[in-house]
C-alpha cells in the first residue's frame, strides 16, 4: 500500500469529494431549474389558452374568431407559439402565428370535457423542433346542443433550451471556480493545521542530529502531552547513558588495579598468564561494546576524512610494502562515537595493509538509508571457510592466516551495537571484498 502524507491525502479526498460533489450538484440545479421553466411555461400557456377560450363563440357550428388576439404572440408569423382550436377532431382554426397548416394527424390526443393536458416534448412537424403543448377541452352551445372543442396552445421548446444551456454552462463556470477556490483555501488550510507538526518533526530531527537537547517550541495543547513525553524520554536516556558511562569507569577502574597487580607478582605462575591477559582483554573488549551503540541520537561523523586520517596512519607503519591506498566516493556519515569509528575502520584497514600486496581501495557511499563502505585489497583473500567464522559473533580466533585479523571480534561486537553489517566476498583486484553498512537513524531515511 502506498504511503502517502495527510496533506496528499487530505487533497485527495477533497478532489474527489468535489469530482462527485460539482456533477451532481449541477444536475440537481438542472432538474430544479428545468422545473421551475416548465411549469412557467404551463402557467403562461394555460393563461393563452384561457384567453382564446374567452374570445371564442360557435353559432351552427361556425367557428368565429377575432383576426387579432389580445395576447400578440398568436399573431405574429413564426414567433414560436401556435394557437389551435378543433371541433370533433377537425382543426377549424388556427392562429395567425401559423406558417404550415395543422391538420388533425399532427395533434395530441384530446382531453377529456373539463380536463386539460399539459405535454413538454411533442414532435409538431417534420422537422426535428420540438414544442411544448397545452390542451383544454370545453363544451360549447351551438344552438342545438353542447358539443366538446379542443383549445391547443404550442411553443417552439428552442428559446427555452437555449435558455438551460446558459444556465448551465454559467452554473458549470461558478462551481469550477468554487472547487478551485476550495482547494486553494484547503491547502493553505492544511498548511496551517499541519505546520505544528513539521515543526515538531523538524525539532524532533534536531535533536536527533544532536543539534538541542530538549523540544523547546510551543505547541497546541493537543501536542503539549507528546512534547511532555519526548522530552522525558530524552531526559531519561541522557541521564541512563551517564548512569552507564559512570558505572562502566568504576568498573574499569576496580577491575583494572587487582587485576595490574596479580599480573604484577613475580612468583605468579606462566601459565596463569595468558588466562589473566585474556580476562583483561576481554573486560576491555566488553567495556567498549557496552559504552558504544548510543549514536542514534548523536550528530552524524563524516567518514571520508577518519579514512583520510588513518591511511595517513598506515602510511607510515607499512613504508617498508609501498602500498597505495586511495579513498573514494562521498565523505558518508556515521550515526556514532568518532572513536568507534576509527576502531571498526581501523582494524579492517589494517588486516587489509596485511593482506595486500601492493593496493587497498575504499569506496563511501552514502545512500538514503544508510552509509556503505567497500574495503579492497589484492591480498591472497580470505578462505572460504573462515568467512563464516569472522561473522559468527561467537567466535574470536583470527580470520587471516600469518596473525591477519587480530581485532576483528571487536569490529564484529561494534558493529552489532551499531546494528551494522559486514559481508565478504572476493574483489575484482583479487583479494578480499569487506562491505560495511551503517544505518541512517530513522528521520534520515
Amino acid at each position: 500500500m502506498v504511503n502517502l502524507s495527510l496533506r496528499l491525502r487530505s487533497l485527495l479526498i477533497a478532489t474527489l469529494a468535489l469530482i462527485v460533489f460539482v456533477p451532481v450538484t449541477v444536475f440537481t440545479l438542472s432538474q430544479a431549474y428545468t422545473s421551475s421553466l416548465e411549469q412557467a411555461k404551463y402557467s403562461e400557456l394555460k393563461l393563452m389558452n384561457l384567453a382564446m377560450i374567452s374570445v371564442f363563440e360557435i353559432d351552427a357550428d361556425i367557428v368565429q374568431m377575432p383576426d387579432m388576439l389580445y395576447d400578440e404572440q398568436l399573431n405574429l408569423p413564426d414567433s414560436g407559439y401556435l394557437g389551435v382550436i378543433a371541433l370533433d377532431n377537425e382543426v377549424v382554426w388556427q392562429s395567425a402565428s401559423a406558417v404550415t397548416e395543422i391538420t388533425k394527424q399532427i395533434l395530441p390526443p384530446a382531453p377529456a370535457v373539463g380536463d386539460e393536458a399539459f405535454v413538454r416534448a411533442l414532435q409538431l412537424t417534420e422537422r426535428e423542433t420540438r414544442f411544448f403543448a397545452y390542451s383544454f377541452t370545453a363544451e360549447f352551445d351551438n344552438g342545438s346542443q353542447y358539443v366538446p372543442v379542443t383549445f391547443y396552445v404550442f411553443n417552439d421548446r428552442t428559446a427555452f433550451l437555449e435558455e438551460r444551456d446558459t444556465f448551465l454552462w454559467s452554473v458549470w463556470q461558478y462551481l469550477g471556480v468554487l472547487a478551485i477556490s476550495l482547494l486553494v483555501f484547503l491547502m493553505i488550510g492544511m498548511n496551517t493545521l499541519l505546520r505544528p507538526v513539521r515543526l515538531l518533526i523538524d525539532e524532533i530531527r534536531r535533536t536527533s542530529t544532536g543539534t538541542q537537547e530538549r523540544l523547546t517550541e510551543h505547541y497546541p495543547p493537543e501536542f503539549t502531552p507528546l512534547k511532555l513525553s519526548i522530552n522525558q524520554l530524552l531526559s531519561g536516556e541522557a541521564e541512563q547513558r551517564e548512569r552507564y558511562k559512570n558505572s562502566l569507569g568504576d568498573l574499569a577502574h576496580s577491575l583494572k588495579t587487582p587485576l595490574a597487580v596479580v599480573m604484577g607478582t613475580k612468583a605468579l605462575p606462566a601459565s596463569a598468564q595468558e588466562p589473566l591477559q585474556q580476562i583483561d582483554t576481554l573486560i576491555q573488549r566488553q567495556l567498549k561494546r557496552a559504552a558504544s551503540g548510543a549514536g542514534t541520537w548523536q550528530q552524524g561523523v563524516p567518514v571520508t576524512p577518519v579514512i583520510k586520517q588513518l591511511i595517513s596512519a598506515l602510511n607510515k607503519v607499512y613504508r617498508d610494502k609501498s602500498l597505495h591506498l586511495q579513498v573514494s566516493g562521498d565523505d558518508g556519515l556515521f550515526y556514532g562515537d568518532k572513536t568507534d569509528l576509527m576502531e571498526i575502520l581501523g582494524n579492517l584497514l589494517d588486516n587489509a595493509c596485511k593482506a595486500a600486496h601492493k593496493r587497498v581501495d575504499i569506496t563511501v557511499k552514502q545512500l538514503p538509508r544508510h552509509t556503505e563502505l567497500h574495503i579492497n585489497d589484492d591480498g591472497p583473500g580470505i578462505p572460504a571457510r573462515q568467512v563464516e567464522r569472522i561473522l559468527n559473533r561467537g567466535q574470536r580466533l583470527d580470520a587471516y592466516t600469518e596473525g591477519q585479523g587480530i581485532g576483528m571480534a571487536v569490529v564484529t561486537d561494534l558493529l552489532t551495537a551499531y546494528e551494522g553489517k559486514l559481508t565478504i566476498s572476493r574483489a575484482s583486484l583479487g583479494g578480499a571484498s569487506i562491505k560495511l553498512t551503517f544505518p541512517a537513524p530513522l528521520k534520515q531515511v
